[in-house]
């Protein structure tokens, strides 16, 4: 299988500390992803960068969802605005604090963080089996609902 262009290749070493054999077989997971922010943590960097580019989407994931799925991938913070989560633009701006860039890290993090839950839960969601949203075939022997 070629990598996409956009995939870089698992590292040996990630922030200095080598990958484990485990993490790099799943390299492109929700697990891989939070070990990556473990290791900024561990550097004593707060706001780590998002890890939300770096996980592939379920293979068995309906096209519906996958647009969904990939639609809070994209949906990113605007540190112009500093709007907090969903991002609308009634979104007040108030800084707690003096140190502006600090608070758009956070900010920044929180969408992270929460774009990264709804992607999650898209894929739980997709993979139960159970979404009436979903739009493929349903498996041999059940009936659709009506």
């Amino acid at each position: 299988m070629t990598t996409p262009p956009h995939l870089t290749d698992v590292p040996q070493r990630f922030l200095g500390i080598p990958v484990p054999d485990e993490i790099r077989r799943q390299w492109h997971t929700w697990g891989a992803a939070a070990w990556r922010r473990s290791r900024h943590m561990d550097t004593n960097n707060l706001f780590p960068p998002d890890q939300r580019y770096t996980v592939r989407a379920p293979a068995a994931m309906c096209p519906r969802h996958r647009e969904s799925w990939l639609g809070y991938r994209n949906m990113n913070f605007d540190p112009v605005s500093g709007n907090r989560w969903p991002g609308h633009p009634g979104s007040p701006f108030i800084p707690v604090g003096r140190n502006l860039a600090r608070v758009s890290e956070e900010r920044r993090c929180e969408w992270d963080e929460k774009a990264s839950a709804q992607m999650r839960l898209i894929e739980e969601i997709c993979l139960s089996g159970r979404s009436p949203q979903c739009d493929r075939p349903s498996p041999a022997g059940e009936s659709s609902p009506v």
